[in-house]
């Protein structure tokens, strides 16, 4: 469990379900999830990937078996399920990359000189934003912080906010990408912003947000500065509106 005080109350965040509360009262809605609900997303792609996944586990399976036989239909159905969810294999072994870069990036923010992680594609992605990180930060001056705006009631947690060696202080993120051919995720945007935002209610100053996607096949890094807050923030509002909004029908 983690609290901080900040507005006055007390903001509390348990791992254990992801939960915010303020003042003993739960947090409904969480900047990634608003950003992950509230924000459009281009289907094709995502049901392109999942089907390039399984595609992919297919030929392997059927180089490695060089036939595919079963005396029992049980069988069948089971292989097909495993050879259906290859994809959600995929989403989950690079979300356990990107917790582990995070992990590595959090400590070495903190100055303490961890060691970097031994499996790829992790070790390439911390290695990745490791080098740029120390090339441009002068210093860190929160890390895995607690940030909450009581005018639109969401909370969250931000990866880092630092000192940049040319001036200026920024909320950064780090994100691991497949393909660093598409352009940002808006909601990855989003999710900086509003932690800006949050941290301009403390009267904090803040310059703007930084988004650094890693390509993780190939440790490619793109960084991306995001200076006009209030702009962003205004999708950052219709998201939130968008995950608020349920129809008002009346039965017939």
């Amino acid at each position: 469990m983690e609290t901080t005080r900040i507005h006055g109350g007390t903001l509390t965040f348990a791992d254990k379900g992801h939960q915010y509360h303020w003042n003993d009262e739960r947090v409904e809605h969480t900047v990634s999830g608003i950003c992950g609900d509230g924000y459009p997303s281009k289907f094709a792609i995502a049901a392109g990937w999942a089907a390039k996944m399984i595609r992919q586990e297919l030929l392997q399976e059927l180089t490695d078996q060089e036939i595919i036989g079963f005396d029992d239909p049980t069988e069948a159905e089971a292989w097909a399920k495993h050879v259906c969810s290859a994809h959600t294999r995929v989403r989950d072994a690079a979300g356990g990359a990107g917790t582990t870069f995070h992990d590595y990036m959090e400590r070495h923010a903190q100055g303490l000189q961890p060691e970097l992680p031994e499996e790829q594609p992790a070790r390439r992605s911390a290695e990745a934003l490791r080098d740029w990180y120390d090339a441009n930060v002068a210093q860190a001056i929160s890390v895995e912080r607690l940030v909450y705006n009581p005018h639109f009631e969401y909370a969250g947690k931000l990866d880092l906010f630092a000192e940049l060696k040319t001036g200026g202080n920024f909320v950064f993120d780090f994100k691991g990408v497949t393909d660093l051919k598409y352009d940002p995720k808006p909601g990855h945007v989003g999710q900086g912003v509003a932690y800006c935002m949050a941290l301009a209610l403390e009267g904090v100053p803040v310059d703007g947000f930084i988004l650094m996607e890693v390509e993780r096949a190939s440790g490619r890094l793109r960084v991306t500065r995001y200076d006009n807050l209030e702009r962003e923030f205004e999708a950052f509002e219709w998201a939130l509106n968008l995950v608020r909004y349920r129809p008002q029908g009346i039965e017939m």
